[in-house]
């Protein structure tokens, strides 16, 4: 199933008895959020590749930025909750536990056992994935973009028993420590500027990199380019000042857009609505 920007493949249709299916999305801006679902007996993994995405898990809310994976076990109601599925790029793949329902990927039954109760050891957390995972994911959303062949399963199978292999590896790796003091002085420096336009080279200056060197940091820290991030905080900013007697124009140019109009087009890419949408429903 397609639409645009987003691919959805069910995997029993192919002949992979323990999978449910494989899917992906690439959004230039925000979608309607995912309501409460769940997937009976299939773990669902989550591969954030940019941007960011929240799931809620009860009353547990986790927020997934670019290059980070997270496992939802078995029969657990998950939602992204009052967010918006995000603009970016991300892919899931859901797989039945239990191994009565057949063999997964033509793996000895103590192999497939083994991955699955490593990965639901790690359900509920989230770890940083790799380049050599992008790989693997993108290499399958091509394959089963070639049809049912036998060719193409076998590849299919191959690919998932990577995929998960390289998953669970993943995620036993000690994870990245927190935010450095590199990121904590842009972010203050960010939230004390946000009333103009915040310039890439200033933020690179202010950590002693060069502006081609400081983007690629950047988005390898945060999962998004320099100036994604600054418009995001931007974007939370305008919300609070929404809710006040100010006009939409006033919030513009006191976050520094040079017209209302582009700050309601970057204001609906992030949010999913117009700022007078928004104002309007939460005076509602």
């Amino acid at each position: 199933m397609s639409t645009q920007g987003r691919k959805v493949f069910n995997l029993q249709d192919l002949g992979i008895k323990r999978g449910l299916s494989f899917g992906y999305y690439r959004y230039k801006e925000v979608k309607p959020g995912l309501v409460g679902h769940q997937h009976p007996g299939a773990l669902e993994i989550c591969f954030c590749m940019k941007g960011r995405q929240y799931y809620r898990i009860g009353e547990e809310l986790f927020e997934l930025n670019g290059n980070d994976i997270f496992v939802v076990p078995p029969d657990t109601e998950h939602s992204t909750g009052e967010f918006p599925e995000d603009k970016g790029e991300l892919f899931w793949l859901q797989v039945l536990v239990d191994s009565s329902y057949g063999k997964l990927c033509n793996m000895p039954k103590k192999h497939s056992d083994f991955l699955m109760a490593a990965l639901l050891d790690k359900s509920k957390y989230i770890f940083k994935g790799s380049f050599q995972l992008k790989f693997i994911l993108e290499k399958l959303l091509d394959q089963l973009g070639k049809g049912d062949t036998m060719l193409s399963n076998i590849m299919v199978d191959q690919l998932i028993a990577q995929l998960l292999l390289h998953t669970v590896i993943l995620s036993q790796k000690q994870q990245q420590s927190p935010p450095s003091i590199k990121l904590n002085t842009l972010e203050i420096f960010i939230r004390k500027n946000l009333f103009r336009i915040i310039y890439v080279d200033e933020m690179a200056s202010l950590v002693e990199m060069s502006t081609g060197y400081f983007k690629a940091w950047f988005k390898k820290e945060t999962g998004m380019p320099p100036k994604e991030y600054v418009n995001r905080l931007k974007m939370e900013q305008a919300k609070m000042e929404l809710h006040t007697a100010k006009t939409i124009t006033e919030v513009a140019f006191g976050l520094g857009f040079g017209s209302s109009q582009y700050f309601a087009t970057t204001f609906k890419k992030f949010t999913g609505v117009t700022p007078k949408s928004y104002r309007r429903q939460h005076r509602e």
